[in-house]
């Protein structure tokens, strides 16, 4: 059986580590097979990721291209296991979530709730959620759910979230750890059959992962306040500087 964390967070977003700092960490430091660098609204650390795994053919770990798309109403959700020719440009900001999924599925990937019902953090509610899945065409595309969640919050999300998605979502079960610390990589897992990312995606499309919570370490009050300030200062005025440049 493989395991996987499919949202990370880099520097190139509001992540405290660079993504050859977070990809080392992930391969010598824990087992995981695959995992993603899924930075907010861009994917940049995605495809650093997939060169660094590229560039070392004999290792364990391997990457899938990635990114945390924030919806409308800055809703999050997931977009994974782009092919190549991979996106090169971030998906467009605050559109319906339905649009949201379609262009995921056109650029060719997948969509996974995160933090689905999270009040700390902008997530999909149990009512948005369950109207989303009875659009036409979303199954076919929002395959996933994090049932256990790395968030603050996300152990009492648990046992609610495995009730509706074994008696309304159907949903693959993942489990990621949201890191944006090196300490939490791995917080949350994802088990499945096999090694690969192919695996892990076959496994998602057939529902045969599993959601384990894993062992995160202590990160500090003054390392969480660092990681605040880039992602609500560092981050936008970066965002914003990229935006004037066009």
């Amino acid at each position: 059986m493989g395991s996987a964390d499919l949202h990370l967070h880099s520097a190139h977003s509001d992540g405290m580590m660079t993504v050859a700092e977070l990809l080392a960490h992930a391969e010598g430091e824990t087992t995981l097979d695959v995992v993603a660098v899924a930075d907010h609204d861009q994917v940049a650390g995605a495809l650093e990721a997939v060169e660094w795994c590229a560039g070392r053919p004999g290792g364990r770990l391997r990457a899938v291209v990635g990114t945390e798309i924030s919806a409308s109403w800055g809703r999050h959700v997931v977009a994974l296991f782009f092919q190549a020719p991979y996106p090169t440009r971030p998906f467009p900001r605050f559109r319906p979530l339905r649009e949201t999924v379609e262009r995921v599925a056109a650029a060719g990937g997948i969509v996974v709730v995160p933090h689905a019902l999270s009040t700390l953090v902008p997530s999909l509610g149990e009512q948005a959620l369950r109207r989303l899945l009875m659009e036409p065409g979303v199954r076919d595309t929002l395959l996933g759910v994090e049932l256990c969640s790395g968030v603050v919050g996300g152990r009492r999300a648990e046992p609610r979230l495995r009730r509706l998605n074994a008696t309304e979502w159907g949903l693959a079960a993942l489990g990621s750890s949201d890191a944006h610390h090196l300490a939490q990589v791995a917080g949350a897992w994802t088990e499945f059959p096999g090694h690969t990312p192919a695996d892990l995606l076959t496994a998602i499309r057939e529902r045969h992962t599993t959601a384990h919570w894993g062992i995160a370490s202590h990160v500090g009050l003054a390392s969480h306040a660092r990681q605040g300030w880039r992602s609500l200062v560092v981050k936008p005025v970066r965002e914003l500087r990229g935006a004037i440049r066009g």
